[in-house]
């Protein structure tokens, strides 16, 4: 093509608006691995909701493991006993902390729910990555796969889809299905081990404030 009959074409932006990876697969069919709007919840205690006017959509931890400011306000405000409530409630809706002894109390609940829900999550971080890459290998029918420091878990969960997708039938609308089936596996993990992530980076986060807060008390 001659150069003189070329012409430059406008660059397009997409934007997916504020969708977390959870909501981008349930819409699009795909996750972000550098995703700034994704999100993880925590379980709350019952009474938790009702001390505070923010919905529940607003009480996560952030991406890089920092808890919402709305999450944060709630738990201070949790923490605090029942009597002194009103009194401090400013400070709680605020952003600030009510003192180091509620905030040591805030952090620590919250590091003790992540890893809660790490432990009872059936696969590790480092176990989903290597299941990750056995995946990989798999979509690569040239590459030959090794379980060797592939965990009882992620062999069980192997098997399981296997089972479910008969390798048998060689035709090709069998073959287009499981490779369907398998970069839905793949996505399922890669959301999954992005979750566990934000749940650890939450508590090497909250650690760290608590270093900090032991320092200035000492």
């Amino acid at each position: 093509m001659s150069i003189h009959n070329s012409f430059l074409v406008p660059q397009v932006l997409l934007s997916y608006g504020t969708y977390t990876n959870l909501e981008l697969l349930e819409h699009y069919g795909f996750l972000l691995h550098e995703n700034p709007n994704d999100k993880a919840f925590i379980p709350l205690e019952p009474n938790m909701n009702s001390l505070c006017s923010w919905p529940k959509e607003s009480l996560y931890i952030h991406q890089d493991g920092k808890p919402s400011f709305a999450l944060l306000a709630t738990i201070r405000l949790w923490a605090t006993p029942v009597t002194y409530r009103r009194s401090v409630g400013h400070i709680a809706y605020s952003g600030h902390q009510i003192s180091a002894e509620n905030e040591v109390t805030v952090l620590e609940w919250i590091v003790k729910n992540c890893r809660a829900l790490l432990g009872n999550c059936s696969s590790s971080i480092e176990e989903d990555e290597l299941l990750l890459n056995t995946i990989h290998k798999i979509q690569d029918y040239n590459t030959s796969i090794d379980f060797g420091d592939v965990s009882r878990a992620c062999i069980i969960e192997f098997s399981a889809f296997l089972e479910m997708n008969d390798r048998k039938l060689p035709s090709q609308v069998q073959i287009c299905r499981k490779a369907r089936s398998i970069h839905r596996w793949k996505l399922a993990v890669e959301w999954r081990l992005s979750y566990k992530r934000i749940l650890c980076e939450c508590i090497s986060h909250c650690n760290e404030r608590l270093e900090d807060l032991f320092l200035n008390v000492s």
